[in-house]
């Protein structure tokens, strides 16, 4: 079944966090992430010191939504992005200059990091109790939205019958408690805070496949090509973050309190995302056929097109 859904575009607040740039002649970068587990990459290598040893001044600003980043880059407001793989292959659809240059956070199977969740004393328990209710995601037409949507139609529901609604990703635990959505999507560090008073409903994201990209680094094939140094360097930097995100997720979440404005001992507790180390086609492809099945994009293409 195909719907039609139109590309979330509207601007959110945003919140900007300009980190301490080095001394000397590094080069200077202007990044874009969300403050939440999937996408922090950029803020560890940061704390580690890994852009500073790279000879990179890397000025990271924190916005709540990828397709808003998107904007930003292809404007040339930002160097480098993180964004949803629906968003990026939207814009791609599109005509729009976008290329993958690094890997983000990865589904794998049975991950907890994230859910759809509803009140503890929800009487939901199935697809099609869905039926006529109200979902918050963080933005419509992307995976927050299509991840849902498959499972419950996988799962003898009826996507068409549920009204999906745009909730920047830290209110909506507020949202999902007052009882202005029936349920919610959420993502670490949020489902962490949502779970005094909510349950997992499902953990729609496996519907789609058993390992899959949710996001990536990315930036325009213009910039790519006349910054080729300083993208394998932000390449290299991203792999080895990624590989000591994944060890140490202890240290990790220590780093991401001091940028999502939560405690830290909560952090310590929550379900953690896996972060891929490299771009794959194979973990791409089935969020862009997904984003086709639905109508975001007129057809599918093969990944290999969003890659650098």
């Amino acid at each position: 079944m195909k719907r039609g859904h139109a590309l979330a575009t509207i601007v959110v607040g945003l919140t900007t966090g300009l980190v301490a740039a080095p001394a000397g002649a590094a080069t200077a970068l202007r990044v874009a992430t969300l403050p939440i587990d999937g996408t922090a990459l950029v803020y560890y290598a940061k704390d580690l010191n890994y852009f500073q040893d790279a000879g990179m001044d890397v000025a990271i600003q924190s916005i709540s939504n990828g397709a808003t980043i998107t904007s930003a880059v292809i404007s040339n407001s930002l160097d480098i992005g993180w964004s949803n793989i629906i968003s990026l292959a939207a814009a791609h659809k599109r005509g729009l200059p976008v290329v993958i240059i690094g890997a983000g956070g990865i589904h794998t199977p049975g991950s907890l990091a994230t859910q759809l969740m509803v009140r503890k004393d929800s009487p939901l328990r199935t697809a099609s109790d869905l039926t006529g209710k109200v979902i918050g995601c963080t933005g419509l037409a992307n995976v927050g939205q299509l991840g849902p949507e498959l499972w419950i139609d996988q799962n003898g529901g009826q996507s068409s019958s549920v009204k999906f609604i745009e909730v920047p990703l830290p209110e909506l635990p507020a949202a999902l408690e007052q009882n202005r959505v029936d349920a919610a999507w959420l993502a670490e560090p949020f489902i962490h805070v949502a779970e005094p008073f909510a349950r997992t409903f499902a953990t729609c994201f496996d519907a789609v496949a058993p390992r899959w990209m949710l996001g990536a680094w990315f930036t325009t094939p213009a910039w790519a090509s006349a910054n080729r140094d300083t993208v394998e360097s932000f390449r290299t930097v991203m792999t080895k973050t990624a590989t000591w995100a994944n060890a140490n997720q202890q240290q990790s979440a220590l780093i991401l309190a001091k940028y999502s404005n939560l405690d830290p001992n909560l952090l310590k507790n929550m379900h953690r995302i896996t972060y891929g180390t490299r771009p794959e086609a194979t973990q791409i492809q089935p969020v862009i056929d997904l984003a086709a099945r639905y109508g975001v994009i007129a057809a599918s293409f093969p990944a290999q097109e969003l890659m650098y």
